[in-house]
């Protein structure tokens, strides 16, 4: 466990106290819904966290690459921290992300975050700094001036288009101190998770991504949990909690008989939607769609989703 976090969620002191602070576990990146006009349905986000917290996850994440977060408009924003940070009652840390590709809109996005209550902020490297690290460290240095709250990397060479080594990562904490966790994103992550632990120690909360595809194998390699949207989370738990627990059997029982599902789910182009329709299947959500542009679940990819479903038991 990272020296900044605490297990199952700790408790921030003095003016912070109901603040829930990081812990290891499943953080449920948690999309955004929209009604079939393309407005935001703040009601059925209402329903989506009061579902998710009822699943006991350990954490929520919005405003993410799979929250929709650039389609966004006006107060819309806010709307959304607002809601989630309010229905999630202070019984989980709520992660909010405040990419931008100037330091400024990062600070800012990251301050108005802290200011409505978020546990945490995500940010990704800027990719007109790719190819300079010390501008990327000076980056984040101006981008967390000033906050209380933690700051995680999103290391997501995929969206940000920038490409950080193990040794990069961990002076960029280093000189970065209120970085104190990573989102990793960048394939091979089990080994990349490993590389992180040799240098950095257990004082860096690693987290795995990509849909949960190598969670599993992230867990073994010394990952404090994951921060993705699988929407059946509920399972993701239950491989953490028997791998923590030593049941190495279990942990991979539930995960391999999960994994068509997790693959399934992050196809590229109709991933989103294949979630959305899940969570609205499970009753979550009432509406499902993509906000224009994007792409909507075509009969095929839903027929063959229902399959998967019913094979699983899980329809």
């Amino acid at each position: 466990m990272c020296s900044a976090c605490t297990s199952g969620g700790g408790w921030r002191s003095g003016s912070e106290a109901a603040m829930p602070r990081f812990g290891d576990g499943v953080y449920t990146v948690v999309p955004t819904p929209f009604d079939d006009d393309g407005g935001l349905d703040l009601k059925s986000l209402e329903r989506l966290i009061e579902f998710l917290v009822g699943l006991k996850v350990d954490g929520l994440l919005i405003l993410g690459v799979m929250g929709e977060a650039p389609k966004l408009v006006g107060p819309e924003r806010n709307q959304v921290i607002e809601t989630v940070i309010a229905r999630a009652g202070g019984a989980v840390p709520v992660i909010v992300g405040t990419s931008h590709p100037s330091e400024r809109g990062a600070r800012e996005l990251s301050r108005v975050a802290q200011d409505l209550g978020a546990a945490g902020v995500m940010i990704a490297p800027p990719r007109l700094a790719r190819d300079d690290h010390d501008e990327t460290v000076r980056y984040f240095e101006r981008a967390v001036d000033g906050l209380s709250v933690d700051v995680v990397l999103q290391d997501h060479p995929a969206s940000s288009g920038v490409t950080l080594s193990a040794a990069a990562i961990v002076d960029l904490v280093t000189q970065v101190p209120s970085v104190r966790h990573v989102k990793l994103e960048d394939p091979p992550t089990p080994r990349k998770v490993a590389q992180l632990r040799r240098l950095a120690g257990k004082d860096l909360g690693v987290y795995g991504g990509l849909g949960g595809l190598f969670f599993l194998e992230e867990l073994r390699a010394g990952a404090n949990g994951t921060m993705t949207g699988f929407a059946f989370p509920e399972i993701l738990g239950e491989v953490f909690r028997a791998h923590r627990e030593g049941q190495a059997e279990r942990a991979a029982h539930t995960f391999y008989r999960a994994l068509p599902l997790i693959r399934f789910e992050f196809q590229d182009q109709v991933g989103l939607a294949v979630r959305k329709r899940v969570y609205r299947h499970r009753g979550a959500i009432e509406h499902d769609g993509i906000r224009s542009p994007g792409t909507n679940l075509d009969e095929t990819t839903e027929h063959e989703l229902h399959r998967l479903l019913g094979w699983l038991g899980l329809d």
